[in-house]
């Protein structure tokens, strides 16, 4: 007989006798005291996890708008060069690869001429014109979101009619 049946055989023996000690009998009260503090355990665990799940995708987005924030300058870089009379093929295809890039991220741009100006997106440096709607005359820098969150702003020249 090996260690392991031996010290089963004397848990068995154990629990048969009945006799070797009281178990103390819990009162209603004390049961259903036990019982809430379990499923308030459970919760917590069950909070606990989803939360922890949330902070961990909440660091990854953190990630990659911090990535794309660094690629900025390299973006308005190609932006400029885009904008050139003569633009030789390998500047357009490392542009179109870096906008697929951004895409594959799902970085959109904002700012677009004739649309309606918004605080919240558009970053005005220069105002013309006299008017209730205001609307964007030119866009000076192209703006990021994020899955919906705002990670640069459009600079715009506003134009109100």
């Amino acid at each position: 007989m090996n260690k392991e049946e031996s010290s089963i055989e004397d848990i068995e023996d154990t629990i048969s006798d009945g006799a070797s000690e009281p178990v103390e009998s819990i009162s209603l009260s004390e049961y259903e005291k036990i019982k809430d503090e379990y499923l308030r355990l459970a919760a917590d665990f069950d909070n606990f996890k989803k939360r922890s799940e949330k902070e961990r995708d909440s660091i990854g987005n953190a990630s990659i708008a911090y990535f794309v924030e660094s690629l900025f300058p390299l973006i308005d870089n190609f932006e400029i060069a885009l904008s050139q009379d003569n633009v030789n093929e390998e500047i357009k295809t490392l542009g179109n690869m870096l906008s697929a890039v951004l895409n594959t991220l799902q970085i959109e741009e904002i700012g677009a001429l004739g649309e309606d100006f918004d605080p919240n997106i558009h970053e005005a440096v220069e105002h013309s014109g006299n008017g209730d709607s205001q609307k964007v005359e030119s866009v000076l820098r192209k703006g990021y979101l994020f899955q919906g969150n705002l990670i640069r702003p459009a600079m715009v020249k506003v134009k109100s009619e």
